[in-house]
């Protein structure tokens, strides 16, 4: 049954919420501190050195390979992964300046750093999203637990800044993930295949029928995770899902 009541304050807060975060957080370079979009024009070389561009990464799962490596069917890491999203990218290695960017964004003062990274993430591959045609974003979900304890989801805050770059719709509600699980970290590549199964599910399937999704997060390992959420997306209806993250970590 729906409660039209209860759906207009979900909309009214989703909006509120936004409104809020951009007033204490408003968009701004991370690294040079100019306030709207830097592209690194005035960062100089500080982006290149603090996040140095990936300059060879696979086609399929946006990890970094080696030079004159064959990817479109997939690298050393994912060959063997039967990925239901078509394609991810991201920003960076998970290491160094980067990795400490994302773990001060997870805590609950860092929050301004998602629009930048995500801003960096966005111009570091405009023509790969550009060819998406990108009608929705959304972002990978925190059990509600996890919500509890964070005043916010890192990979809400990049998901929205993409989604204005994109000029596409953003829902941070329509994803849910409805079961606890243990950390992927603490988990070995094979447990973590099995640790989400059925851990997501689409509020409202109605939504994204048909729809070319972006799924975002923060950090991308084995995919598992980004794989997970494809396939309740998928369930629900929509039509094609690409995955962004700020960083790729390596299998361990």
């Amino acid at each position: 049954m729906k409660y039209p009541g209860i759906e207009r304050l979900q909309r009214f807060s989703t909006r509120w919420l936004q409104t809020g975060r951009n007033f204490l957080y408003p968009p701004r370079c991370t690294l040079c501190g100019i306030e709207a979009v830097c592209t690194g024009v005035s960062c100089g070389e500080q982006i290149e050195e603090i996040v140095p561009v990936l300059s060879r990464v696979c086609q399929r799962c946006g990890a970094p390979v080696g030079p004159h490596l064959e990817t479109s069917g997939g690298c050393i890491d994912c060959r063997s992964e039967k990925f239901e999203f078509e394609r991810a990218v991201a920003l960076g290695k998970y290491e160094g300046a980067l990795q400490e960017f994302i773990l001060n964004l997870k805590q609950n003062h860092g929050a301004y750093l998602g629009g930048g990274l995500a801003n960096l993430l966005y111009y570091r591959n405009q023509d790969f999203f550009e060819q998406l045609g990108v009608e929705l974003v959304v972002p990978v979900p925190l059990h509600w637990t996890s919500r509890l304890r964070r005043s916010h989801n890192p990979a809400s805050i990049i998901a929205e800044a993409l989604s204005h770059r994109l000029q596409a719709k953003y829902s941070g509600n329509i994803l849910a993930k409805r079961k606890k699980t243990p950390p992927q970290t603490s988990l070995s590549p094979q447990k973590r295949r099995t640790n989400l199964r059925d851990a997501f599910h689409v509020r409202r399937p109605g939504r994204v029928s048909d729809l070319r999704i972006l799924l975002v997060d923060d950090v991308m390992t084995t995919g598992s995770t980004a794989n997970a959420a494809t396939r309740a997306l998928l369930q629900a209806g929509a039509s094609k899902i690409n995955v962004a993250v700020i960083a790729r970590a390596p299998r361990i």
